[in-house]
């Protein structure tokens, strides 16, 4: 399964992807187009999912997140691809704090980045029969 998005997850949505995907997905995200595209796909596959919906590929790098703890893996293969990485493959600091931002506003509802005051106003939603991939 493959998932485009450029406005954040809803709740219902975080709900079923942490049922989906056992709090571990695969993300090729675009920090200057805010889009990303998660699944359960090849990496590489994510990648052409953005190339496609007119990212360019210095601007695409694949990331691994954990949605229980909020961790992220930076370190791709796809990333080697990337010119402004290089064969290194490793992301400047400059560029995970980009990630890092995306990440925050499109997984805000998640528990780990939530403020502490909001985790009590919010309630559990019923889970639908909600498709969301492409």
């Amino acid at each position: 399964m493959k998932i485009y998005k450029r406005i954040q997850f809803k709740k219902r949505e975080l709900i079923k992807l942490r049922q989906d995907f056992d709090d571990y997905i695969w993300a090729a995200v675009d920090s200057s187009n805010y889009s990303i595209s998660l699944g359960d796909e090849y990496l590489a596959d994510l990648r052409d999912c953005l190339l496609m919906k007119r990212s360019q590929p210095e601007n695409v790098y694949g990331i691994g997140f954990n949605l229980e703890t909020g961790e992220v893996d930076y370190v791709a293969q796809i990333n080697r691809r990337n010119p402004r990485v290089g064969m290194s493959g490793k992301l400047s600091e400059e560029e995970k704090e980009k990630i890092d931002k995306l990440l925050h506003y499109f997984f805000e509802k998640l528990p780990v980045y939530r403020d502490e005051s909001k985790k009590e106003e919010e309630e559990v939603e019923e889970l639908s029969d909600t498709t969301i991939s492409i």
